[in-house]
């Protein structure tokens, strides 16, 4: 026998395992941070697929559930028991790695990925005192969603989260200002191709997300579950114009904030003609308001006709029905009811509810060949009506009206410059110390305002732009008390053009008695506390507890 065989038989079985191993390698290597992966990988990137569509095998996730030995579920345990012990001792290192490893045994679990990019972002960044610190945190947990999103590709609750983080809590936090600025600079935020500074904005990116999250839902491939339909489809363009505002806010004007407003105008629009399911699985538009209530209206109308006067009759006879102590109480209500009175008071209001059933039900009793008729006109008319209030109460939940409003209203020439003033006013006092050139200023931006604010009569002064402006005038009350000046001063009252805005905002009444003495000298009546249903202050998103 050859005494080489045996060493010819292991090269040629090393040269076939590697030439098998060539194609495999090429094939299926996973895809990372950095690297693109094999050709399966390309290909799952390019068509947007995650593991989750594909029942793909991530080797590192499988390799450590293979090292479990089937305890999986009681290895996932451990570690979160693991991960709640490392964030109350704040270990944040031990924390962070115990998070990668339940990523890898848990990788198709939302709720994982949301919770602990949640605590990364939100919990563990403001336990850190350095600002650069908790920005780290603050970007460790959108890349930690980012990372999700490779496993769950198009999920819109982890793309609806990712916008929500890089919008608001890099926006709206108390360390707003560095966050955004750390955000442009930071290049694993930002994607490679954006060089330009003014395109890496925080806002901005927030909108992609946002967008791609409602791709999701439209293309068909993800549903929309438990989220409310009227605040996620408004995600957008709420972005869009917090970028608006941003960039006024740190100083940028003119013809880029003039076309950032109008871009957050023509997605609001776009997103009042979007028809959403209600909670009602009724399809809406919040634009149909006026429709809706026009339809119900003319229905309304036709039942009328069936048999004029009935519902007049109707009432009459109700009314006759009552006791004496349903009467009573149904035409003066007692301060304090007692259960008699309460029983008494729910029984009439039942009795005198002429609604649109009862109707239908007296036409067919008195008109029978008109019954079907009647039947179907009821049905509609609670339809429309349905409709009608499902729009109204989603009208009010996105504060629809007021943003439509403001967009339109943030575009004007006015506007802009109020804007453009009132930061120069504020830069000048706080860096030159030039109180005059300030007041000078701040009191062009208010005349600006007055004309911006006077094309839109429909804006209340206590809307959330009355709350704004009521900032910049306390700065202004701020520059005059350094030129021992007041409001109270004639030439001041006099040249002060927002005393409504002033009066509806002053909620501590601080300026009570220089509104008083300017009313007298006018004339002028009081602002009216009470808020436009339609344009009442939208709580900030950023400021609630649950997302």
């Amino acid at each position: 026998m050859n005494p080489n065989a045996s060493l010819y038989r292991k090269i040629a079985y090393l040269t076939a395992f590697v030439l098998l191993a060539i194609p495999i390698v090429w094939l299926g290597a996973p895809s990372t941070v950095k690297e693109q992966g094999g050709k399966l990988a390309q290909l799952r990137s390019k068509a947007r697929l995650g593991q989750a569509d594909l029942g793909a095998i991530d080797p590192a996730s499988e390799v450590i559930r293979m090292a479990t030995l089937g305890m999986r579920g009681f290895a996932v345990t451990m570690l979160w028991s693991k991960a709640n012990d490392y964030k109350k001792t704040e270990d944040w290192t031990a924390y962070q790695t115990t998070l990668e490893q339940l990523a890898r045994l848990q990788p198709y679990f939302i709720k994982a990925w949301e919770h602990q990019a949640w605590n990364l972002t939100y919990n563990v960044s403001v336990e850190l005192d350095n600002v650069r610190d908790r920005f780290f945190y603050v970007k460790q947990g959108i890349k930690y969603l980012k990372e999700g999103i490779q496993y769950n590709r198009q999920d819109p609750y982890l793309l609806d989260d990712l916008g929500w983080f890089t919008g608001n809590k890099v926006g709206r936090a108390d360390e707003h200002e560095l966050y955004r600025k750390m955000y442009r600079l930071d290049t694993e935020l930002n994607p490679p191709e954006e060089t330009d500074s003014a395109s890496r904005d925080n806002w901005l990116a927030s909108r992609k997300w946002y967008d791609q999250a409602i791709q999701a839902i439209d293309s068909g491939a993800k549903h929309l579950g438990t989220k409310n339909p009227v605040t996620f489809f408004a995600n957008p363009s709420r972005s869009q114009m917090s970028y608006a505002e941003a960039i006024e806010t740190e100083g940028t004007f003119g013809e880029q904030a003039k076309r950032a407003w109008r871009e957050g105008a023509r997605l609001w629009k776009e997103y009042g003609e979007r028809e959403m399911p209600s909670t009602d699985n009724d399809m809406i538009r919040l634009v149909d308001e006026k429709r809706w209530q026009e339809e119900a209206k003319k229905l309304r109308s036709q039942l009328d006709g069936l048999s004029p006067g009935l519902e007049t009759k109707m009432r009459e006879e109700a009314l006759a029905s009552l006791t004496p102590l349903q009467r009573k109480v149904h035409e003066h209500t007692p301060e304090a009811p007692n259960a008699e009175e309460l029983k008494a008071q729910r029984e009439a209001g039942e009795i005198m509810d002429i609604n649109v059933d009862k109707i239908a039900a007296r036409v067919a009793k008195e008109l029978p060949d008109k019954a079907k008729e009647a039947q179907v006109l009821a049905r509609e008319i609670q339809a429309a009506e349905r409709r009608n209030r499902a729009i109204d109460s989603s009208r009010d939940v996105a504060n629809f009206a007021y943003w439509r409003i403001r967009a339109d209203l943030e575009q004007t020439p006015e506007a802009l410059e109020g804007h453009r003033l009132a930061h120069e006013a504020k830069r000048i006092f706080q860096t030159e110390g030039d109180p005059e050139g300030a007041k000078e200023r701040y009191e062009r931006s208010f005349d600006a305002w007055a004309k911006a604010l006077a094309q839109f009569p429909e804006l209340p002064p206590d809307s959330s732009t009355g709350s704004d402006l009521m900032d910049v005038i306390e700065d202004y009350i701020k520059v005059l008390d350094t030129m021992e000046l007041s409001l109270a001063d004639p030439d001041v009252e006099k040249r002060f053009a927002l005393w409504n805005i002033l009066e509806a905002n002053d909620q501590q009444r601080k300026h009570q008695d220089v509104i008083d003495k300017h009313k007298k000298n006018t004339g002028a009546t009081p602002a009216k506390d009470e808020k436009s249903k339609e344009t009442k202050t939208l709580i900030n998103p950023a400021d609630a507890i649950v997302h």
